[in-house]
């Protein structure tokens, strides 16, 4: 793994968890382009990180609603839509609603707000948090993994990557026309 490719996908995942509005999806995919065990150990640094982001953002929601909610709607991607979407969820119960959520393009932050402000069990939220943050990301590591053996040495591992961002800046453009910014 290039140097400080975890201590990278850690903090992707605690920015992402709180404020970013980019997930650690595009660095993990690329890291899985060359290496599926990098990606995979840079995964779960990601997705461990991401529980301290979410702590943050689940104790200044249950100890601030208002301001918090109301912060993290300047987020781009986030509306009050968003917020009804994830009580829904939340409504089928904390692991199943949040993993349904990792996998639809639901921000985790805002799980972690709802579920702060809602006085969910924190030590529950942390436990929950990787076992649904962790398997997306795997996931979109094995795929761009595998995809990039089927491609072989056609393309280089520079050009893999180029490939690789500009799906990723596909998905964005896409998704916030689908969301807003």
């Amino acid at each position: 793994m290039r140097p400080g490719s975890k201590t990278l996908a850690a903090l992707w995942g605690l920015a992402e968890a709180t404020v970013f509005f980019i997930v650690p999806d595009v660095l993990l995919t690329c890291l899985a382009l060359s290496s599926l065990k990098k990606a995979l150990w840079a995964s779960l640094a990601a997705a461990l990180a991401a529980v301290l982001g979410g702590v943050l953002v689940w104790v200044c929601a249950a100890g601030f609603p208002e301001a918090t909610f109301a912060f993290l709607r300047h987020v781009p991607g986030i509306s009050n839509a968003t917020f009804a979407t994830v009580r829904d969820l939340l409504a089928q119960g904390l692991f199943p609603g949040m993993l349904q959520g990792a996998f639809t393009g639901v921000p985790y932050k805002i799980f972690a707000a709802e579920a702060g402000a809602t006085g969910s069990n924190p030590v529950l939220f942390a436990v929950v948090s990787p076992l649904v943050r962790f398997p997306r990301f795997a996931i979109m590591s094995l795929i761009a993994f595998g995809l990039s053996g089927l491609v072989g040495t056609r393309l280089s591992s520079r050009r893999k990557t180029m490939v690789c961002l500009t799906l990723w800046a596909m998905f964005y453009v896409a998704y916030f026309r689908v969301v807003g910014w």
